[in-house]
């Protein structure tokens, strides 16, 4: 009896098209989620936070972006450095989207630390060295002397002749560590012109600080000594005069004026 041959072709075309569907039937969703956020997800609200230094508009009109523009494209590190290519003040820029429509563009913003002369007149600074503005004598910054910025502008970085750059690098980390010492309001000038050292204006005292070293170190010093000096009665209340920290030794010596 001869044996009856089975067919499996149309079965194989079965399993074929039965596999294309299903790469159809993911194609066709993806292309309708991305369709839907192209047509919803569009930018209706824009808050800004953070901001002290400019208005929430500026900051928007900084950014470049409007409302109707598509909110899960929209390229987060393009306006984030449009925004502090624009406005100096602005350290550090967040943005978050809130869904479906909104946007919250969050901002950190530098203080003016110093003020640095120039052959264009004085510039307010940050204390990581960045020019923000021109000083127009309206905010109480550490005047600095004996250090010239060449070629300043707004949003650039504080360049010297190559013969002060050291005295640059000096100053930008002293002013980082008053900066977290929470000591800048309380200085009021850094004279920078002696060869082998510096002097903080600080309070009623003048800090005489080595040229080079660590700073965190000296300032910490002067803090202990000054405490010290008082409560023991070595340094008169309302006493002003010069703290040499340039001994080095560990020692900060108190030279009371006359």
């Amino acid at each position: 009896m001869a044996r009856q041959r089975r067919h499996n072709r149309p079965s194989r075309r079965r399993g074929r098209f039965s596999g294309l569907y299903k790469v159809l039937s993911i194609l066709l969703v993806a292309v309708a989620i991305i369709v839907a956020c192209v047509v919803f997800f569009r930018v209706n609200s824009i808050e800004v936070e953070g901001n002290v230094r400019y208005t929430a508009q500026e900051i928007i009109d900084a950014s470049g972006v409007k409302t109707g523009d598509n909110l899960i494209a929209l390229p987060a590190s393009r306006v984030s450095a449009s925004i502090r290519a624009q406005l100096p003040y602005v350290e550090g820029v967040t943005i978050r989207r809130v869904y479906p429509d909104g946007l919250v563009i969050r901002v950190t913003e530098r203080v003016a630390s110093a003020s640095v002369d120039s052959a264009e007149g004085r510039w307010l600074i940050s204390s990581q060295g960045k020019l923000l503005e021109k000083d127009n004598g309206t905010i109480r910054t550490i005047q600095i002397t004996g250090m010239t910025a060449v070629g300043p502008y707004a949003g650039g970085m504080v360049q010297t002749a190559e013969e002060e750059t050291l005295t640059l690098e000096y100053v930008k980390e002293l002013l980082g560590v008053l900066e977290s010492h929470g000591m800048l309001e309380q200085c009021t000038s850094l004279d920078c012109t002696a060869a082998a050292s510096m002097t903080l204006n600080y309070d009623i005292y003048r800090l005489k600080l080595p040229r080079g070293g660590e700073y965190e170190y000296f300032i910490r010093l002067a803090q202990s000594a000054l405490t010290r000096g008082l409560e023991e009665g070595k340094i008169q209340e309302g006493q002003s005069g010069l703290l040499d920290l340039t001994i080095a030794d560990g020692k900060a010596y108190f030279q009371p004026d006359k």
